[in-house]
């Protein structure tokens, strides 16, 4: 199993979200960013409900470059945002700072987190805990942080979903015996748009390491071939995880077509939305901290 250190060095290097714009100008940098990940990940705004904390303390885990913290920041909800990294955390200030906004930002690893106990109304992560060597040891902590009756909303990859059955744990191994020739990721990447220099990645990984665990698989599979670590969950394990929280509830969304090359956009919206909201890569997670009665 990884560490946090080797985590911390994957995402530092490669804060999310950072690559979908190579605008010069920052202002317009930041703005392409945030308009891209609302258009490809629309269920975002709605999921996270940035216009309903006005007043309340939220706390963010794992801010990244800072797009979602800066909605719940514009809204008028007191918000800190903690991240494993140096650069997001330099990004997501950048980007505070260019909106007008003195955010509450510092690095730190969520396993320990350095805030009070009972001090947040709500907790928002967005794919981020499932990247954790010690996820569990992130949820004591929330429950630790969160006020009686305050409220959580995280995102983790979902097991139960077409990305990992079909895509991850079929597709993907099947079609890997096709990357071992040198001109395989020149090809593909041709004919079917996906990114060469991953597939380039991917390529020199099935070679140098032919027996990879089951573990190893997922994680080079979900956020690129040098992702260290991300699990999956299906509805009773994130549950399962979540269970000293009361009122649980869990749901999928997204079915990202642009996995599917020229197939993907011949689908109509609503069959993505349907694939999505039944066997999407995102599993939400909310609840709610118990009130604590005297006797």
């Amino acid at each position: 199993m990884n560490n946090i250190e080797t985590v911390q060095a994957f995402w530092d290097a490669n804060p999310c979200g950072s690559g979908f714009s190579e605008l010069v100008d920052r202002a317009g940098y930041f703005a392409e960013i945030e308009a891209r990940r609302y258009s490809h990940e629309s269920h975002i705004p709605r999921i996270a409900r940035f216009n309903e904390f006005r007043g309340r303390r939220v706390l963010e885990i794992g801010t990244g470059i800072g797009t979602d913290g800066l909605q719940f920041q514009s809204h008028g909800a007191d918000y800190v945002g903690l991240d494993l990294t140096f650069s997001g955390q330099q990004l997501a200030k950048e980007q505070f700072r260019l909106a007008g906004f003195d955010g509450k930002l510092s690095v730190a690893n969520a396993e320990m987190m350095p805030l009070s106990d009972d001090s947040f109304d709500h907790i928002y992560s967005f794919g981020v805990i499932h990247h954790s060597p010690s996820t569990e040891a992130i949820v004591d902590e929330m429950y630790r942080v969160l006020k009686p009756n305050g409220t959580f909303c995280v995102m983790v990859y979902n097991r139960s979903s077409i990305n990992y059955y079909i895509e991850i744990m079929c597709l993907r191994k099947v079609f890997r015996w096709i990357l071992y020739p040198s001109f395989a990721p020149g090809v593909l990447a041709t004919l079917l748009r996906f990114d060469r220099d991953k597939l380039e990645r991917h390529r020199e990984l099935l070679i140098s390491k032919p027996n990879l665990t089951k573990q190893e698989w997922v994680s080079m599979n979900t956020d690129g071939p040098e992702c260290p670590l991300a699990k999956v969950y299906s509805r009773k394990e994130a549950v399962k995880l979540f269970e000293k929280f009361s009122d649980l509830r869990s749901e999928v969304w997204f079915f990202d077509r642009s996995h599917w090359s020229f197939l993907g956009r011949l689908l109509p919206n609503s069959l993505t939305s349907f694939l999505g909201r039944r066997w999407g890569w995102h599993r939400l997670v909310y609840g709610r901290k118990q009130i604590k009665l005297d006797g």
